[in-house]
């Protein structure tokens, strides 16, 4: 799933820019004429760029890129067995920071609930914190709703 490397550059450029006019005085055409770029590049509208002011603080301009080159998550109708093959691999870490974020959106979309506490926080979900990928996809399928 991972984007071309050289659209990642050129949304990383952007981003860091957009960062740093956020940083400085009234920059906001400047902004705007980014932001409109950076629609073109990902066909995302409206990519709401107040999030990049900090983006350091929580993750790395790269990632932040590629999770914006990937695709608006959707409920896509997975199957139990995809739903579980999923969370398997976030919990053993095995897609990127973007991935795993996209892959989260699309659960919570899939399963109705707040996934990611599942995952991280598996006991406010009545798991043990040392419970496995295979408990919390349980967990996960028998608390989702159905709709």
């Amino acid at each position: 799933m991972a984007a071309d490397v050289n659209k990642i550059n050129e949304v990383s450029r952007i981003i860091e820019r957009i960062a740093e006019l956020m940083n400085g005085g009234d920059n906001s055409a400047e902004i705007n004429v980014l932001k409109l770029r950076l629609e073109e590049i990902t066909g995302k509208n409206n990519i709401d760029v107040d999030n990049f002011r900090d983006f350091w603080a929580f993750t790395s301009v790269e990632s932040l890129a590629e999770r914006l080159l990937m695709p608006n998550a959707k409920k896509m109708n997975l199957s139990d067995d995809r739903i579980t093959e999923i969370i398997r691999k976030i919990c053993l870490c095995d897609y990127s920071e973007a991935e795993t974020d996209y892959w989260i959106e699309v659960l919570e979309k899939e399963t109705g609930i707040c996934v990611s506490d599942y995952i991280y926080f598996p006991y406010t979900k009545g798991l043990e914190i040392t419970a496995t990928e295979e408990e919390i996809a349980r967990t996960v399928l028998l608390d989702r709703k159905l709709y």
